[in-house]
């Protein structure tokens, strides 16, 4: 157990773990542009039509193109979101290309880092998911620039596989079971040459998607095989007792208070 404990406290809770197939630039052949050009002003209307709606000027939502230009960052949201696929998918889907990394960069997990540059690159060698989960997907989606904070991009990701391979010190026999993860955020930080400063990875959106327990990254992995690790962080959320007692008083206040 304290070989797992250091080999855990070392190695990422990664929910992004394997190569991002590239994808190939699509072009438009001649005689299907009429089409699109019908449906992007479609689109448009459709638009233009949402924007006058009432709900659209209600103050509760957020005017993301004002807050954008008003961040006034350097780098542009498309130059941004570029930029965040092309890390995640550098070094085998790892992001551990230590020349896309600021000096100051901090990666920070649910429960672990922050770390350093050193530290992360140094930890993101401890694991080879790749060689685990030889099928694994990552299933990165909704790729977005935060506009409170024009220099990140917000991000989900999901990701399953099937455990054929040796995943050492955790399951050096593959178990063969499944891995559905839940929905999780995760952020990068940008400066403005392009590095990443900040990587954010792991928080669960939905824990009851999946069978990881409700736990992201490598502690879900490890939880979904059967193999979790032997402390609270790694184990599915439980009610505490002083949160049961919590909600006993509760439901008993409720009870009582609805009696006058």
């Amino acid at each position: 157990q304290k070989r797992l404990h250091r080999a855990a406290m070392h190695a990422l809770p990664l929910a992004l773990l394997a190569f991002a197939p590239h994808v190939p630039q699509l072009r438009t052949p001649p005689n299907c542009r009429a089409t699109v050009a019908s449906a992007a002003a479609s689109v448009a209307t459709e638009e233009t039509a949402a924007t006058a709606s009432p709900e659209q000027n209600n103050p509760i939502f957020l005017d993301e193109s004002a807050a954008l230009a008003a961040a006034g960052f350097a780098l542009q949201p498309p130059e941004l979101i570029q930029l965040a696929k092309r890390f995640l998918v550098s070094k085998g889907g790892f992001g551990a290309d230590a020349e896309l990394l600021g000096d100051d960069f901090a990666f920070v997990g649910p429960v672990v880092g922050p770390l350093s540059k050193e530290e992360f690159l140094k930890a993101i060698g401890s694991v080879d998911v790749q060689k685990a989960f030889p099928d694994f997907s990552p299933q990165f989606y909704g790729f977005q620039v935060d506009p409170l904070e024009g220099n990140r991009v917000w991000y989900v990701a999901r990701g399953r596989g099937t455990n054929t391979g040796p995943f050492p010190p955790f399951a050096p026999v593959p178990t063969g079971r499944s891995l559905v993860n839940p929905p999780q955020a995760c952020s990068l930080t940008f400066d403005e040459k392009g590095l990443v400063t900040k990587y954010t990875i792991g928080v669960v959106m939905d824990r009851q998607v999946g069978n990881t327990g409700g736990l992201g990254g490598l502690y879900g992995i490890l939880y979904a095989i059967g193999r979790p690790l032997p402390f609270p962080e790694a184990q599915p959320w439980q009610m505490s007792k002083r949160y049961r007692l919590f909600q006993g008083v509760g439901s008993l206040v409720g009870a009582l208070a609805g009696r006058k």
